[in-house]
């Protein structure tokens, strides 16, 4: 009998699922600024090269000595997006690096503080990255519903490709993500 009523009261109580992660491919940015450049192999920016492997083969791009901060403030891409539930999430993001200056975005979600995204050392291949990187950090705290995320020209000869919002902190991306929604928060 004792076995019946445990089996009745795990059926009877509701599994509480995380929030599934959200994906965001870049070149589908709602807006950009120069010298922020949305890269395909039909259309390179003047000075640049092609490099093959991102996402759908398009991506979004500061060309090498286009200009960054303090020299340049200019460049970023706008993306809208609805998260389905309340909690705390790790930003990731596909990105490809020149070198160790031209290895960071500046990143603002909201009216949020803005915060530096990047700085590992690894170039010249597409990686993921993430923030929050030290256990010090907390991990983005976000409400149901509409965000804005801004990612901001900071160095040049960068490379993003795919943006991710996880809710599960034990989750690393690998390889190349379905997209779940576009920048413009449209699924």
């Amino acid at each position: 009998m004792k076995h019946s009523c445990l089996i009745w009261l795990c059926l009877a109580v509701p599994l509480l699922a995380a929030p599934p992660r959200l994906v965001i491919e870049a070149e589908s940015a709602v807006e950009t600024e120069a010298p922020m450049v949305v890269v395909t192999a039909e259309q390179v920016p003047a000075g640049s090269a092609f490099v093959p492997g991102a996402s759908g083969d398009s991506y979004l791009e500061i060309p090498e000595k286009a200009g960054n901060p303090p020299k340049l403030e200019k460049g970023f891409a706008r993306f809208e997006f609805d998260l389905p539930a309340d909690g705390d999430y790790i930003l990731w993001a596909r990105v490809w690096w020149e070198g160790e200056c031209s290895n960071s975005f500046t990143v603002q979600i909201d009216d949020q503080p803005a915060f530096l995204f990047g700085e590992n050392a690894t170039y010249r291949t597409w990686h993921w990255v993430k923030y929050p990187v030290a256990r010090i950090t907390p991990p983005l705290r976000l409400e149901k519903g509409p965000h804005v995320l801004r990612v901001s020209n900071r160095e040049d000869g960068v490379r993003l490709d795919q943006i991710l919002l996880s809710p599960n902190k034990r989750f690393v991306p690998v390889g190349i993500e379905t997209p779940t929604t576009t920048g413009g928060g449209t699924p």
